[in-house]
């Protein structure tokens, strides 16, 4: 009895295929889904037409010169997405709160910070060649400079009254 052994070898041919989406989602056109400014502008990509109540991307070729004159652009001001979608559908609305009450017209922030979302943001250092000079308060309004009389201290000293402690002084001198 002869024993003969078979070996057989399957042959494993690589089988390759790819896989191709129907339809592929850009995130540009995500914009198109968005119904509110708010909405819209959470998203960085996206810009809101307001004549027409539309949100859009201008990095789709269709949109490129939609709306042109109308439309608010997403803006970072480097707050959370919610606090920059706010900023940039109020436009210039907010920047009426850089002004202490009663006052509607001059430089925000009393002219020593930025106005940043209705907020004033202090210039952090005023004067490069001295480091200690300061610049706080809601509306930027109180320094740490801005007296040099003899009822001057550390500060801080609110800038306009300042300027009426010297005329009350130089009124106390002349008298």
């Amino acid at each position: 009895m002869k024993t003969f052994l078979v070996v057989s070898l399957a042959c494993i041919l690589p089988v390759v295929f790819s896989i191709t989406p129907i339809f592929i989602m850009d995130e540009n056109w995500v914009c198109n889904v968005k119904r509110s400014c708010l909405e819209c502008l959470r998203l960085s990509q996206c810009s809101w037409c307001q004549a027409e109540n539309r949100c859009f991307s201008r990095k789709l070729p269709t949109y490129e010169d939609f709306c042109r004159d109308n439309s608010t652009e997403y803006h970072n001001y480097e707050l959370s997405l919610i606090d920059n979608a706010r900023c940039s559908c109020a436009g210039g609305q907010l920047e009426e709160n850089c002004y202490p009450p009663g006052v509607t017209d001059g430089p925000k922030c009393t002219g020593r910070g930025a106005c940043i979302c209705g907020r004033c943001v202090c210039d952090p250092m005023p004067d490069a060649e001295h480091p200690t000079k300061m610049v706080v308060g809601e509306f930027c309004e109180f320094d740490n400079f801005s007296c040099d009389g003899p009822r001057c201290n550390e500060g801080p000293y609110l800038h306009n009254d300042v300027r009426n402690m010297d005329n009350e002084t130089a009124a106390n001198i002349e008298d």
